[in-house]
Order: C-alpha cells, then sequence, then structure tokens
C-alpha cells in the first residue's frame, strides 16, 4: 500500500483487518519551514549547515539493541539514580537521535529524567546540545512539567529561561515571516526565493544535488529562466540545471540521475514526479514549494480544474524523505510551520475529484436492480451528490440507461469494455463505419497519455508545435485528436523501415509512449474479437480508417456531448472565444493545435468538439480539440428539432394559449416540411441553428433512426449481418461523411492527395501546414471512395454495396440566429429527440 494512504481508515473499513507495517530505513532530515528559511537567508555570515554537514555521513544508530541499551539507561537513572550509562551513551554519540530519544513504553527522555533528580549540570549540557525541550511523555508531561513535579525548582528556572529565550527568537521569526507574506502571495511560487535560498546552500556546503518540488511545468520554466538570468547560476561549468517532468524527453529525464563532474553542483526542478516514483541518490538538499497540480472534478459547473494546491502531510512527508534516501540531509519548506500543521492529513480520493461514469455503469452490471446513489452511499469516501446526478445524465445520454436508471442492452456493452462508456460508443460506431483503426489509437491515448513532448528551448518548442500541426494536417488538419492518430501512424510506419528514432526525434514523440500505445490497442482489439465485435483479421473493419470526413465522425461519436463553436471576437478583445452546449464562455489552450483559431477573424464559426473544459490558474481553457462538420453533429446529437420561422413568434405567442391556436400552429408545421425545397431552421440540442431544405432534414431524421437501430442490432448481435436496408443506410451515411463531413476550412480529400494544391490551400490559413515530403512518405495510401463492408466481422459474407460517385445529400448551414436568444416568444420546436431507452 502506498505510503500516502491512510492504512488506519482502510483497516477500520474492512472491519478492523489486520495491517502488517514494514518498517522503511531513511537517513535523518533536518527540516526547516519559511521563518526559519527567512531567518537564515537575513543571517548574511552565518553558515547555517555548520551543524548540518557534519552529520551528513553519520547513519542512524537507533539499532534494536541500542533502543535497548538506552530504554535500560534510562530506568536506571529514573528508579535507582544510576547515570552513568546514560551519560556514557550520549557523550558517545552527540546525536540528536541519542539525546532527543524517547522511552519506547513511557515516552520518558533523558533530561527529564536529569530534570526530575535534579541533575543541573547534566542538564546544562543536554540543553547546549540543543535538546528538543518541548518533547513530551506519553501522560503527555515535558521536562519542565517532570522539574516542577519533583521540585527541582533551579533545574526549573534554567530550563524555563532557556524555552523564554527560545520563545523571543521564535517572535522575531514570527515577525519576520509576516512581513514578507505582506508583500507576496502565498498561493504563487516565489521564483525570488528559491534563488535566493539556492545561493545560501551552495554558499554554506561543498556538495550535494538540490532537488525543487515545483507545481507545474510553467513554474519550472519560470524558476528556470530566473536561474538563467542570474550571474551566480548562469555559469555551466559550476551549475547543471535539470528538469523533470512526465512530458519531456526521456534523454532529459534520465539525466537527473547521473552524478555530475567534481566541482559542479546538480539542481532538479521538478513536478511531484519525484515525490514517490524515482529516487536520485545524489539529493541532499530537498527545497519543497508546498504545491502541486491537482486535477479535480466541478460537478455543480461540470467543468475539470487543474490549478495549483496546497499538498497533503502525507505528501510533505514524501518530500522530506528524497533528502534522506541515501544519506543525511536537509529539507526547506517554503510554508510556515502554521500552514504544515492545517494542511489535510491525506490527498482528496480520486472518487471525490473525478467523473464518476464508469464507476456508476459498474454499479448497475453489479447489481441491475441497486439504486446507484445508494450504492456509493456504502463506500470508504462516498462522492458528492451532484457527482452522481451528473454521471447518471450522461449513461442516460449515451443509452447506457432508461429514464428510471434501468440497465439496457446498449448499457451492458458499454461497461464491458476497459475503457469509459462514451469511448465504447465511438467504438462501436467506427466499426459500423469501417473506421476502426484511428478508433483503436484515440481511445487508448484517451486513457493514457499524450505522446508529443516538451523540449527544453524555446526554438525547439516552436519546432514542436508546428510538427504537430503538420501532422494533424494529414488528415485534414486543425485536431489535436488526429494529430496523434496521425502520429501513432507514422510512427509504425517508420518503425517498420527502421527510422523509428529520426521520425522521433523530427516530430518531438515519445517511442515508449507509442509502444504503450500499441500494446494497449491490441489489448482492446482483443477484447472487442473476445466479444465477437470484429473478426480476427480487422483489415476489414478499417477500408475508411484514411477518410478525414469519417474520422471526424468518429471522433464526434466519443467526444458529444463536449461540443462548442468558435464565436468572433468581441469588441477590445483580440482573441476568439469558445461557447459550450451550457452558454459557458472559455479560451483554446495556447498547447492546442488550434490555437492560432483564437487570433483568425475569417475562420467563421466552425463546430469543435473537445475532451474535457479545465478551469486552471489561467482561467476556463478547452486544451485538445478538433473543428468538425455539422453533418456529424446531425446525426449523432441527442435531440434534433424542426423550428418555425422566427417572424412568426409573436404570431404563435399570441395563439399559443388556446386550443385552435395550437391547431393552427401544427397545421403550419406541416405546411414547412410538406414542400421538399422549403427552407427550414433545424436546432441541434437547443443551441445550435442550421437552415436547410425540408428534404434534408427528413433524410437526416430517417438516418439518424437507422443508425439508432444498427447500433442495437450490433449490440444483439455482434457477429450478424445488418438487415439490408440498416446496412443501405450506413453506407449512404459513410458517403455523407465523406463528401460533406469536413468543416469549410479543412482542405478536401482530392486537396490532401496534391501537394501543390495543399500548399496554395494553407497560404494565409493559420494552424494548417501542408505535410512535407518526408512526412507524407509514411502516410498511407491514397483515399478513396469510402467503404462499407456488409459484413463487417466476416470477410466472406455479401459483397459491398456500389458506391455512387457522389452522395445525395444537401447542405446544412449554421444559422446566424441565435436560438438562445429566440425570446419567450418562439413557439416551441417540433422534437426529433430519440429516446433515451433505445440504442442511443
Amino acid at each position: 500500500m502506498s505510503a500516502t494512504i491512510d492504512a488506519v481508515r482502510f483497516s477500520q473499513y474492512f472491519n478492523g483487518c489486520s495491517v502488517i507495517q514494514v518498517p522503511g530505513f531513511t537517513y535523518p532530515v533536518k527540516t526547516y519551514y519559511l521563518e526559519d528559511v527567512l531567518s537564515i537567508l537575513q543571517s548574511v555570515g552565518d553558515n547555517h549547515l555548520s551543524t548540518t554537514t557534519s552529520d551528513k555521513k553519520q547513519r542512524s544508530v537507533l539499532t534494536e539493541d541500542f533502543k535497548s541499551s538506552m530504554d535500560e539507561s534510562i530506568n536506571l537513572a529514573l528508579v535507582n539514580e544510576e547515570f552513568d550509562p546514560l551519560l556514557e551513551l550520549i557523550s558517545a554519540e552527540q546525536n540528536p537521535e541519542i539525546y532527543n530519544y524517547q522511552h519506547s513504553e513511557t515516552g520518558v527522555t533523558p533530561l527529564m529524567v536529569f530534570a526530575a533528580k535534579g541533575q543541573l549540570g547534566d542538564v546544562c549540557m543536554l540543553l547546549s546540545f540543543g535538546v528538543d525541550c518541548s518533547a513530551q511523555d506519553h501522560d503527555g508531561k515535558s521536562a519542565l512539567d517532570w522539574a516542577q513535579q519533583e521540585k527541582q525548582q533551579e533545574v526549573y528556572e534554567v530550563i524555563m529561561k532557556h524555552v523564554e529565550c527560545s520563545s523571543a527568537k521564535l517572535t522575531e521569526d514570527n515577525e519576520l515571516l509576516n512581513k514578507y507574506l505582506a508583500t507576496i502571495n502565498p498561493e504563487h511560487i516565489d521564483t525570488m526565493l528559491i534563488e535566493r535560498l539556492l545561493g545560501k546552500i551552495c554558499v554554506d556546503s561543498d556538495e550535494g544535488a538540490i532537488l525543487v518540488f515545483l507545481p507545474g511545468w510553467e513554474d519550472i520554466n519560470q524558476t528556470r529562466e530566473k536561474l538563467r538570468a542570474s550571474p551566480f547560476f548562469r555559469d555551466s561549468s559550476r551549475f547543471l540545471v535539470l528538469s523533470l517532468h512526465s512530458m519531456i524527453p526521456s534523454s532529459e529525464q534520465k539525466k537527473v540521475f547521473k552524478r555530475p563532474p567534481a566541482g559542479v553542483r546538480k539542481i532538479i526542478l521538478s513536478t511531484n514526479i519525484a515525490e514517490t516514483a524515482v529516487t536520485i541518490d545524489d539529493v541532499v538538499f530537498v527545497i519543497d514549494s508546498g504545491r502541486m497540480k491537482e486535477k479535480s472534478y466541478d460537478p455543480y459547473n461540470n467543468v475539470s480544474t487543474l490549478h495549483a494546491s496546497w499538498v497533503s502531510k502525507a505528501s510533505a512527508r514524501q518530500r522530506e524523505g528524497r533528502a534522506g534516501r541515501c544519506q543525511a540531509g536537509v529539507c526547506y519548506h517554503l510554508y510556515s510551520r502554521f500552514r504544515a500543521a492545517s494542511l489535510p492529513d491525506y490527498q482528496i480520493p480520486e472518487i471525490k475529484r473525478m467523473p464518476i461514469e464508469e464507476l456508476c455503469l459498474q454499479v448497475k452490471l453489479l447489481d441491475s436492480n441497486c439504486r446507484i446513489a445508494d450504492f456509493l452511499k456504502k463506500t470508504l469516501d462516498p462522492p458528492i451528490p451532484e457527482s452522481v446526478r451528473n454521471a447518471i445524465t450522461v449513461l442516460q445520454d449515451l443509452g447506457a440507461l432508461t429514464q428510471d436508471e434501468q440497465l439496457t442492452e446498449l448499457g451492458e456493452k458499454l461497461g464491458s469494455l476497459p475503457v469509459h462508456p462514451s469511448t465504447t460508443k465511438m467504438l462501436l460506431f467506427a466499426i459500423l463505419m469501417n473506421c476502426l483503426d484511428p478508433a483503436l489509437t484515440l481511445a487508448c491515448a484517451a486513457d493514457y497519455r499524450d505522446p508529443f513532448l516538451l523540449p527544453m528551448a524555446p526554438d525547439e518548442r516552436k519546432n514542436a508545435t508546428a510538427g504537430k500541426v503538420e501532422l494533424a494536417s494529414l488528415y485534414g488538419g486543425f485536431s489535436d485528436q488526429l494529430a496523434v492518430v496521425a502520429a501513432f501512424d507514422c510512427w509504425r510506419r517508420a518503425k517498420d523501415r527502421g527510422q523509428e528514432s529520426q521520425f522521433c526525434t523530427k516530430y518531438f514523440i515519445s517511442s515508449s509512449i507509442m509502444q504503450m500505445l500499441a500494446n494497449m490497442r491490441k489489448q482492446l482489439q482483443s477484447e472487442l474479437y473476445q466479444r465477437g465485435f470484429v473478426p480476427a483479421d480487422t483489415s476489414a473493419c478499417s477500408l475508411n480508417s484514411n477518410d478525414p470526413g469519417i474520422m471526424r465522425a468518429v471522433l464526434m461519436a466519443g467526444a458529444y456531448p463536449m461540443v462548442g463553436r468558435l464565436l468572433p471576437p468581441r469588441k477590445n478583445v483580440k482573441k476568439t472565444i469558445v461557447e459550450t452546449a451550457s452558454g459557458g464562455k472559455v479560451r483554446l489552450h495556447p498547447h492546442s493545435c488550434n490555437f492560432n483559431l483564437s487570433f483568425s477573424k475569417s475562420s467563421g464559426n466552425p463546430l469543435l468538439v473537445y475532451d474535457e473544459v479545465t478551469r486552471g490558474d489561467g482561467g476556463m481553457h478547452i486544451k485538445k480539440c478538433s473543428v468538425v462538420g455539422s453533418c456529424p453533429l446531425l446525426l449523432l446529437a441527442s435531440e434534433m428539432v424542426v423550428a418555425p420561422p422566427d417572424d412568426d413568434s409573436d404570431e404563435e405567442e399570441d395563439s399559443s394559449e388556446d386550443e385552435a391556436g395550437k391547431s393552427t400552429l401544427a397545421q403550419h408545421r406541416k405546411e414547412i416540411m410538406s414542400s421538399p425545397d422549403n427552407t427550414v431552421s433545424v436546432v441541434v440540442d437547443r443551441w445550435l441553428r442550421f437552415d436547410a431544405s425540408a428534404l434534408d432534414v427528413a433524410q437526416f431524421y430517417c438516418l439518424r433512426e437507422r443508425l439508432a437501430s444498427s447500433i442495437l442490432f450490433k449490440v444483439k448481435h455482434p457477429q450478424d449481418v445488418l438487415p439490408p436496408a440498416l446496412g443501405a443506410s450506413m453506407y449512404a451515411i459513410a458517403c455523407i461523411l465523406s463528401y460533406d463531413g469536413l468543416p469549410d476550412m479543412c482542405p478536401s480529400n482530392d486537396l490532401l492527395q496534391n501537394p501543390v494544391e495543399a500548399r496554395r490551400f494553407s497560404l494565409g490559413k493559420r494552424g494548417y501546414i501542408p505535410p512535407g515530403g518526408y512526412l507524407r512518405s509514411f502516410a498511407d495510401r491514397p483515399h478513396h471512395a469510402p467503404h462499407f463492408q456488409n459484413l463487417a466481422n466476416h470477410p466472406g459474407g455479401d459483397p459491398a454495396y456500389t458506391q455512387p460517385s457522389r452522395a445525395p445529400v444537401g447542405r446544412f448551414d449554421q444559422s446566424q440566429r441565435s436560438f438562445r436568444n429566440s425570446g419567450p416568444g418562439s413557439s416551441k420546436p417540433r422534437s426529433f429527440k430519440r429516446q433515451r431507452n433505445t440504442a442511443l
């Protein structure tokens, strides 16, 4: 069990089960807090490490035999007043572990013994050593209490005077602390304080690596740049400044474990990855900022949060221990003792700070008759009720649960795979569209990590960003998710050709993460095969795996309902913003491929799908997103409605109160759809409005129902052939998505195959870099018309449908009229909403 987990609570939860503790060995670590650090930095001439450096190579003397000797000596001194054995042990090893030792049964210290027996000289000796006067025995008595109890007045006065002097020093430190806190924000990282403390450590000591714990990448960069600008630390012959972060190249990570040459001080700037995951054997000094980046979930606003928070006491102990793994060390906590006492004992459990859709679905799979909320109330740390309600709503929108919280057949399948229910739905849709291969990559990348690395040099960071944009352009561009798909596809072919290292270096990709994704894909594909969804040879399930339009529809199937649209910049605001379905306004993160769209005024109002909205220290933003067309949304949205024209809203408001008015309104709606050429306003999910012909709306409504039926058929009969009508509809959907699934800002499929035209298209387009010859050499075969295998699981089945040269579909254009602001006079739209107790 992890050292940062509360083992006692787990034992109590399981009816007091036994706990086996395996003691670990650590060297002594001297601990300083913020008030100590400020005092150290104020005393320019003093060497605060003079007493510590002499102890660096001392091993702990408190072996089991030594503890027994100490216990026996304390008993002899206290009962028989035989002080020599105890004095010999203390004098032989002037070690804080010894003169602060507490009896294993009573908690009595040597100072308490000497105070109780009136041994004034021995008391003064211990005080000169720096003994801890505040220590208490198991009855809560200190050395002062022992002296007072035994009426040793002289000893009492000496100890009291010593304590008062210490208190005066403490008061001075507190005044210094208050002045410091009045000038800075303790929630922020003070890079100047860290620089000064690093300088003090380097002046007062000769050797030993320094490990600095910082919350995130931005803080690491700021501290690194601060040290580079310092005249003291810029000398590379004396200082080696390294960064440790999960997203930097493995070659950079390995540098932290190498001992530097003699005379060179190693300084490591790290996140909490160095807290428990690694041991750097030459670290002697630890600087703990007390902050960490923690991801949590706000159930009331339905957004994820990623911001710096205070560490727990358990994490603080782990950070201290990094200085004492291989020798005695020193830890500097850059927060006060008062703050340290107020830290939470342990980190908040994930069940309280993460979305719990998967957990809720697993509850229903375990007991379909049990209410989810009732089950989760019995857990060790029950989640917030709002989190449970949000998770149930998501599962109902996916079709996994009915309105009365009953598990559907689709829900059983969505919970059978080791991925998020939305991801399982995406895989089912990808199988129907013969686009399985990219869906496997998307599913595994969503559950693991982004393969793109964060280079250290500024020029390399620009090249890495450009490389990611170029990779996305292989599949139409403007997509963080498809950049990962393109990276994996090209990495796989580069590896087959023996060019893996060159490719990963050029595009700043982690080969180890790619290999992990490849292994995860095999496992997920095996799970699909075991459940009968795909055959052993899945090549027939990936015939459309290079079609950008179909790939974006697969993205939509996995990301929905995380849909937004880019709004033009407001007055006096340079950047555009993204509007979400809830009406929230968020920004694109600088690390996104689509960040340049924030500065584009000619991109229109493209639709975006994203993985999550994150609220961080810099506000609300979207880090991973893809530009999509309207067709995938119209096919996969939970609700599509036909709205009357806006100019009739007043008439409808006046007539909606009586039955005659309602009858007239119903008649009017029929007239709207009566002629195939009529222009109709379609509203998706009660906020996105599109204009299209009545014929196109009717056709899409039919295809939506056919898609729902096909998924339900696939769930019930995974190895059977789709009925002819459903098979023909799936092929029609594939054609529509192939020819009209891309947004207007993306190049067409034909243009993607022509390097000259693609380069011409990219002129003036922010966020699109046409793939170069090197990258195209790893691209798969050219894109052809969409394929549909009628019996995807059994390639020997019926032949594919005949492919037309053009899919018979019209255009759905976003209306400039906002459905949100239609006002109370707007009539209720006609709903084409699918029922949740069906497939979708």
